[in-house]
């Protein structure tokens, strides 16, 4: 191959990607190259592979890819606070012209172009102490700290998270990094929950049409309480029936899932100031009885993204072992073998999180 080409994985449509040939990206004098050491295929990219890319803004002909760490190969004249050689992670939604375009931000390409490189917006510098091993789940595990960050849960609070992919996954670490000891995940999957049971989370497993036997699951582990406010129900006819309600005694609820039985069954058993924290894709309108948010002066909140504290946080949380990557990523594969790559990982019952090497 030649000095200016490079392999990288090229997006065609369902089921449909291929590793290519293409060039360098040039470097701009205010840009950076970084040459890609790991890269981890998120759900978004999946969601491209298995239904299309249209809505993931993945379109065909292009790279793509959005999860990465690797080290500066080149940088521009005029950037400071970075030099060659230097080891990073590159936040994918500011290192693209358009933010919208992130999902294409060429994290699968051995070389990607970082547009107007600044540290501590679109690159930011790996301890020496943390491995590209561990660091490739950065992004992601950015996403499931925002999410901690934004329900405010306090290291002595119980929390539960609806879902055990990996940014479920990802909430739990989070929250025993920082010192949560009451964290249960549920899930209907047995083999992404021993990865909960793992990390140091309470697993608990969920059968379809068996909300008794999950209401009892929850009871044990969490205990309940009694609601230090009266709850307002609503009967046939407009009546009004003021009942006192022992309710699960959990703080903070993520919904990782998006399934509207989650929500509703938090309004019903919510207590006192708990809140839930929506990072799921809801895919059908949910409805919500707000006078049980009223009587419950519970909240309701979405999380989205990450902001540079969350990722700071991340990056300090895998320097200090608190959050062990490994137990999260399932398989590795060289980015010759990226088609082989996606098809396991669309599979949830063999994968829970696959990277590629991409030297």
């Amino acid at each position: 191959m030649s000095n200016n080409r490079m392999r990288a994985l090229i997006y065609h449509g369902v089921k449909d990607v291929r590793v290519e040939d293409r060039p360098i990206p040039d470097c701009g004098p205010d840009d950076v190259i970084v040459r890609t050491v790991r890269a981890s295929i998120c759900g978004s990219d999946l969601t491209a592979y298995l239904h299309g890319g249209e809505n993931m803004n993945i379109l065909p002909g292009h790279e793509f890819g959005h999860e990465v760490v690797g080290f500066v190969w080149k940088a521009g004249e005029r950037v400071t606070g970075v030099q060659e050689g230097d080891r990073v992670f590159v936040e994918p939604a500011q290192a693209v012209l358009d933010p919208m375009e992130a999902n294409m931000a060429c994290a699968f390409s051995q070389y990607m172009k970082v547009n107007h490189a600044c540290v501590g917006k679109n690159l930011y510098l790996l301890p020496d102490a943390l491995s590209y091993e561990d660091a490739v789940l950065i992004e992601p595990l950015s996403v499931s700290t925002h999410a901690k960050n934004r329900a405010a849960v306090k290291p002595e609070e119980k929390a539960l998270v609806c879902g055990s992919g990996p940014i479920g996954l990802g909430v739990a670490a989070a929250l025993l990094a920082q010192g949560n000891r009451s964290v249960a995940v549920v899930d209907r999957d047995a083999h992404r929950l021993r990865c909960a049971q793992s990390m140091g989370a309470h697993p608990i497993l969920s059968t379809d049409n068996d909300l008794e036997n999950l209401k009892e699951q929850l009871e044990h582990y969490f205990g309940v309480t009694e609601n230090t406010n009266h709850r307002v129900r609503f009967g046939e006819g407009g009546d009004v029936d003021i009942t006192e309600n022992r309710v699960l005694d959990v703080d903070a609820v993520f919904d990782c899932v998006g399934i509207p039985a989650f929500v509703d069954e938090f309004l019903r058993h919510a207590k006192q100031y708990a809140r839930l924290c929506d990072i799921a894709v809801h895919r059908t309108e949910t409805p919500v009885r707000f006078h049980e948010v009223m009587s419950t002066q519970c909240a309701l909140m979405g999380s989205r993204g990450y902001e540079p504290a969350d990722i700071e946080e991340v990056i300090c949380n895998l320097r200090d072992k608190k959050i062990d990557p490994a137990k999260m990523i399932s398989h590795h594969f060289p980015l010759e073998q990226a088609p082989e790559a996606f098809a396991v990982a669309a599979d949830p019952a063999k994968a829970v999180k696959v990277v590629l090497h991409m030297e």
